[in-house]
Formats: structure tokens, sequence, C-alpha cells
């Protein structure tokens, strides 16, 4: 199963560190999804790059989690896919050497800090996006990680409570439509994504009723 982790060297080119994007690299970060985005808005980059910093580091964790073996994603260890360009064999996340850690939430909440601290700050300052909604995304892209692992894995309860654990204040909503029920991950923040012209609000924006939702999903 697609962890969007791969182990050991690669030679692509859009291969970085965490520590690079809070620094040298921001630029150039920003630049590459304000292109995938088609917006030049700062804040509309900056909160996109941390929450795709997230992402890659959340999934194959969340994966790993289920299987009671998280990789060591210390910094050091890990790169990340940050480029114009599809990440290649949709792997978004490296380890450059596999040995493990204790598979816990705590673990995992302490691998995504260390990547995503000093790149909170550092696009705090360039973009003016404040902390507490670079922080959200970050929650959000976490939880949805551990849902949506769990949900390929037919096992939706497991991520669900995963998630609650993670963030007690999760909003999970079972979402009635005809003949089905739908999970509903409804985020914390906003990812600014219906700011960017001819762009739809998210299925989980959490500026959506639950009844647009519907109509969302019925269209």
């Amino acid at each position: 199963m697609a962890q969007a982790l791969h182990v050991g060297a690669r030679t692509e080119a859009g291969w970085t560190t965490s520590a690079e994007l809070a620094g040298p690299g921001l630029e150039r970060a920003l630049a590459v999804v304000g292109r995938q985005l088609s917006t030049d808005r700062l804040d509309i980059q900056g909160q996109r790059i941390v929450e795709v910093v997230a992402w890659w580091l959340a999934l194959p964790a969340a994966h790993a989690l289920l299987d009671d073996r998280l990789p060591e994603l210390r910094p050091e260890n890990t790169r990340l896919w940050v480029d114009d360009d599809e990440p290649p064999d949709g792997i978004g996340t490296l380890v450059l050497e596999e040995r493990y850690a204790p598979a816990s939430l705590a673990q995992l909440d302490a691998y995504v800090e260390a990547h995503v601290a000093p790149l909170v700050t550092a696009v705090c300052e360039r973009t003016r996006r404040p902390v507490k909604a670079l922080r959200r995304g970050v929650a959000d892209r976490v939880a949805a990680a551990l849902i949506h692992a769990a949900q390929t894995r037919g096992d939706e309860p497991r991520g669900c409570a995963l998630a609650k654990a993670a963030y007690s204040d999760v909003d999970l909503r079972t979402l009635e439509l005809p003949g089905y029920a739908l999970t509903v991950h409804v985020r914390s923040g906003c990812c600014l994504y219906y700011r960017i012209p001819d762009k739809p609000k998210c299925w989980g924006c959490p500026l959506l009723t639950d009844d647009e939702r519907r109509a969302l999903t019925t269209s």
C-alpha cells in the first residue's frame, strides 16, 4: 500500500529539507505553490507550503502508526518533495535511513513539530500569515492524514479515534445523504483556497454549512 514514503537515496532535484524551506529555500517554495495554485498572494502561498509539509510528514506516519512501526522522521533524516513537477511515484517523503521510533501520537507530534516550528516562524515573517492560522493548518492536515490512512484500510473508526486522541476538539461529523452517510472532518482553520478566483470552498471548509456540503456531494 502506498504510504507516500521512500527509504534510501533518490536522484530527483525536488527533494529538500524543512530547514532549507525555513531558510534560503522559502522564496522558491512559495513560488512553486503559487504557480501550482495560480495565485501571487503570499498569504495563500504561505498557508499552502506549511500544509504541504505537514501532509507529506503526517500521511506516511499515519500509515506507520496503524502498523505500529513509526520511522524516524527527524529533520536530519527526512527529505520532502517541493517542486513544480509531481512527486516521483507519488512519493512526497524520503527517509534516508530506515530506523524506527516508538509508534505513538506523541512521537508523531514531536517529529512534525521539529519540522514545522521553524517553517511556521519563517512563513509568518515573510507572508504575514498569522502563526495561529498556520498552526491550525498543521493540525488539520495531521488529523486528516490519520483519518484518510485508516479509511484506505477500511478502518475509519480507528483513524477517527486517533484524530480525536491527537486533537480533542477535532470536528468530526456524520453527513446523512440519500441512502448512505459520510464522515466529514471539518477543518479548524481556513486553507484560503476559496480566495483564489474561480476556486470553490473545500468540502471540509469551516465556512460551509452541512446543507452546502450535501449540495456539493450530490451535485
